[in-house]
């Protein structure tokens, strides 16, 4: 995203659909519940009541993972169920999700595009850390969409902080792809993101609650070409005016609401780190053309 249009908004008019993983047929509330008990009644998911992870994916190109408490998971959900009325075509499905580890993870988009999952296993070729540089292989016909982090170091109030990383790509020899958008060709590029399901509440006509949950650096960014790439350094205030945007592209300044929720987001950091995508789209995922290459970066907050 350039910052000169809005793409955060849903390009494909599709007839409204709200699933749930675990009961399509039921309703809102009963189905957040089945949901809820589910996760509690399985300790090797590593939930509680108090720390759910779910993944909302919307067909606007959005799969995102976070932890969320009893009621704000039914906050969610209401909210999801409440787009059948929504006029852009928006649809979303709530789902459990893996709990990732509280250092640095690595989510992919499955093959059919509609999800995204953390790399956990050692088969699965998670991100590694060496105390300074975290890494991680990119994957044939795979396209990476976030590297995150939840550790207590990094999140919580982030308000007076600055976001740093130097990133770079090693090894292989084939240039950057990311999933089509209806404005390509387009630039391909990584960027900053944070999650913050406290920051929950509509902001005008069109929207719901959990756009503002969700924040990408716009319009600082990385642009990714060719693996290898030489290191490229940015930064980004974290309370910067008209410097972030949410879920529906709107910029964190749009309007009273839009900054009350921002306040309450950097304040309330749940995970940061860093979103893949291109043209369009701050995260519908990015690969290399031969599979090969290793992204490192170097993250800090001075």
């Amino acid at each position: 995203m350039s910052g000169q249009k809005n793409p955060r908004k849903n390009p494909w008019k599709k007839a409204l659909r709200t699933t749930l993983w675990l009961a399509p047929t039921l309703g809102v509330g009963s189905a957040a519940v089945l949901l809820i008990l589910f996760l509690v009644a399985n300790p090797s998911l590593g939930q509680t009541i108090g720390d759910t992870q779910v993944t909302l994916s919307c067909n606007d190109g959005h799969s995102v993972t976070l932890a969320v408490d009893s009621a704000t998971l039914l906050q969610l959900t209401a909210e999801v169920q409440a787009l059948t009325s929504d006029p852009t075509g928006l649809s979303c499905t709530l789902d459990p999700a893996a709990t990732p580890p509280t250092s640095w993870t690595v989510f992919d988009f499955n093959p059919s595009g509609q999800a995204i999952a953390p790399r956990v296993s050692a088969a699965s070729m998670p991100a590694t850390n060496d105390g300074t540089t975290v890494s991680f292989p990119f994957k044939p016909n795979t396209f990476t969409a976030l590297l995150t982090t939840t550790d207590a170091s990094l999140t919580g109030d982030l308000s007076m902080k600055t976001l740093n990383v130097t990133v770079s790509v090693t090894g292989g020899s084939g240039t950057f792809q990311h999933r089509s958008t209806p404005c390509d060709p387009g630039e391909t590029f990584v960027r900053f993101y944070f999650t913050s399901p406290k920051a929950s509440g509509t902001t005008g006509t069109g929207t719901t609650g959990f756009f503002t949950q969700f924040w990408w650096s716009n319009p600082v960014h990385v642009p990714l070409f060719t693996d290898p790439q030489m290191p490229m350094t940015i930064s980004q205030p974290v309370d910067a005016v008209h410097m972030w945007s949410d879920w529906n592209g709107k910029f964190n300044d749009n309007n009273l609401e839009t900054m009350e929720a921002f306040e309450v987001a950097i304040h309330n950091v749940q995970s940061v780190g860093l979103s893949f995508g291109g043209g369009c789209f701050f995260e519908n995922g990015v690969t290399t053309s031969d599979g090969m290459g290793t992204f490192q970066s170097t993250f800090t907050e001075p």
